[in-house]
């Protein structure tokens, strides 16, 4: 019987993402043996870069990874195989009494993930102050609830994965708060010369969640191999195959952003990202 091993990280969030894909995958492919492996990170080391690794040095057969923690351009040798049905893309901005972005205090706490969502947060309101969350999605409630903060930003999906849907707030609209490229989606990354990896993820592709997150992707990629800035962007789909990509990128220190936006068709995903980059850097020149 051949074997795959499924790599995740090991947090609740991650545990539950590849619960979720094993579960798909054991049911199209009985006659096949899959694993799952939880790699940790050492002191210091990127999870993303870790799974990565462990897939690289043939340890994994495939990783399970949210495609807003997996880096632009991948590591030569692996490739994206399968993008699966995407959920709730947006950030949501969680806060006592339900506040919205501009009814916050000035200078309140806000608790993010990433530096990229600081500059974000900045470029709408430059008073805010950030925290970076390093728990989970308890131990990052539980300090809105100490009063430690007074608001969290953090990716709506990870509400919905883990069954919390409850505690969602308001959700922030992209030309407010730009999520991450391929947030809200989940990529089953293989090596190039794994054939037998590649058709296993492939039978979880969902086309529409894959053309939004090339689209994406390619954006993100392109800036960030020529700016210092932080990046965003949003696709959407409609039903006849044509595709809207809205990007946007802040400074690192708040202040600047610029934003804007591209339609094409759908199966131009990839160079629909790479032209709204280019109009973007533009912009930046």
């Amino acid at each position: 019987m051949s074997r795959i091993v499924l790599g995740n990280r090991g947090s609740a969030l991650a545990l539950a993402q590849a619960r979720s894909v094993f579960a798909e995958l054991t049911a199209e492919w009985p006659d096949v043996n899959i694993v799952q492996r939880v790699i940790q990170a050492r002191s210091m080391q990127n999870p993303a870069d870790a799974l990565l690794g462990a897939l690289a040095a043939k340890q994994l057969s495939m990783v399970v990874a949210s495609l807003d923690e997996l880096p632009a351009i991948l590591p030569d040798g692996l490739t994206i195989a399968a993008v699966t049905r995407r959920l709730e893309p947006r950030s949501t901005l969680i806060s006592k009494g339900q506040k919205g972005l501009s009814e916050l205090t000035t200078g309140a706490l806000i608790g993010v993930r990433t530096p990229r969502d600081t500059a974000f947060l900045l470029a709408q309101r430059s008073d805010l102050r950030s925290e970076l969350l390093s728990g989970g999605l308890d131990e990052d409630l539980a300090q809105l609830a100490n009063g430690h903060l007074e608001a969290l930003v953090l990716p709506a999906y990870e509400f919905i994965q883990l069954d919390r849907r409850n505690r969602l707030d308001t959700l922030l609209e992209a030309d407010v708060f730009t999520p991450a490229a391929g947030q809200g989606s989940l990529g089953l990354v293989v090596r190039n010369d794994d054939d037998l990896a590649f058709d296993l993820a492939y039978t979880l592709q969902h086309r529409p969640s894959a053309d939004r997150a090339s689209a994406e992707r390619s954006f993100a990629a392109r800036l960030l191999a020529h700016s210092s800035h932080a990046v965003g962007a949003l696709a959407t789909v409609s039903a006849e195959g044509e595709l809207r990509l809205f990007g946007a990128v802040a400074a690192v220190g708040g202040g600047l952003l610029v934003q804007a936006e591209v339609t094409g068709e759908a199966a131009e995903a990839a160079e629909l990202g790479r032209e709204l980059a280019e109009d973007v850097l533009a912009q930046l020149a």
